[in-house]
């Protein structure tokens, strides 16, 4: 069976318009007052009289980093204070509490998701409390079939401290890397090195983590079609499981960081569009389906 993706240029350009990524659903501009608690707690219990339990899947939004990267566009807290995460966790725990109380006991969580920010700005000893109190409160079951995973910078962890996160359950794990050149890294206030991450992988292997990802972003300043192709490279050869490849969307008006970037050093429309057509092309060349939502995966 042909998985090769049909790329059309003409049909993307044909429809060039600013639109949701549609990466959560709905998405954020589509959120209305209008629509309350009650709605919320009257859909959670018709979902819950579903005769066969659907499982469920949590997200956890930890917004703290500790330096800024300029392209980003998440919720986020810059802060080198960690005791500043403690009135979020609070607040965190007490949402859990109260969702948990809304579902039905017999409907499993099954994918437990940690997002950032950046997650590992917590402590070993803080996750362990928030998980904990996943599981007083949620169906976690007790076993392998929970996918577990965690988003990381590579600059705030080492061996050990991957070691301590598969410890405390992770089994999937996303590195943010976005580009391995040195110059677009140094744009974007990013600097890693291509060691770093390839150490991480190893250590991640041998850790017994089930799925590794690489984040990568294109339409970054001083990128090109024969940088990203390097980057490309490099990604291909340390061989992750999975990987995202997002489009950068330029907007200082809305992210303030993005003020810091050289727009002149940003590539061309035109320029992007040839750097993802070299991602599709180049991926599935190497043996990467595209499964969509700007995402690829080893054929298993």
């Amino acid at each position: 069976m042909d998985n090769k993706v049909i790329f059309d240029k003409e049909l993307i350009r044909r429809y060039d318009t600013f639109g949701p990524r549609y990466t959560s659903y709905p998405t954020a501009v589509q959120f209305d007052a209008v629509i309350g608690e009650n709605d919320y707690r009257d859909w959670v219990a018709y979902s819950n009289d579903d005769p066969i339990p659907a499982p469920l899947s949590l997200y956890l939004h930890i917004p703290f980093c500790d330096t800024i990267c300029y392209y980003c566009g998440c919720s986020k807290v810059i802060t080198k204070d960690k005791s500043k995460a403690a009135h979020y966790i609070a607040l965190l725990k007490r949402e859990i509490e109260l969702q948990g109380a809304l579902f039905a006991k017999d409907r499993e969580v099954l994918q437990i998701h940690w997002g950032g920010g950046t997650p590992t700005f917590l402590s070993d000893k803080e996750i362990f409390e928030i998980i904990e109190c996943i599981r007083e409160n949620f169906n976690v079951p007790a076993n392998d079939r929970v996918e577990f995973g965690i988003e990381v910078d590579p600059r705030t962890v080492d061996h050990e401290r991957l070691k301590n996160l598969s410890n405390l359950g992770f089994n999937r794990i996303s590195f943010g890397v976005q580009d391995f050149d040195s110059c677009v890294q140094e744009s974007v206030n990013r600097v890693q090195s291509t060691e770093q991450i390839e150490q991480h992988i190893v250590d991640a292997r041998e850790l017994n983590y089930k799925s590794i990802n690489i984040d990568l972003m294109y339409g970054l300043p001083n990128q090109s079609v024969e940088s990203f192709s390097k980057t490309l490279d490099t990604t291909i050869r340390l061989g992750p499981d999975r990987l995202a490849v997002y489009n950068y969307a330029h907007l200082p008006e809305m992210f303030k960081p993005q003020r810091r970037i050289n727009e002149d050093e940003l590539p061309s429309a035109e320029e992007k569009l040839n750097i993802l057509q070299l991602c599709i092309d180049k991926l599935q060349d190497a043996g990467y389906v595209y499964i969509g939502m700007d995402h690829f995966a080893k054929e298993s």
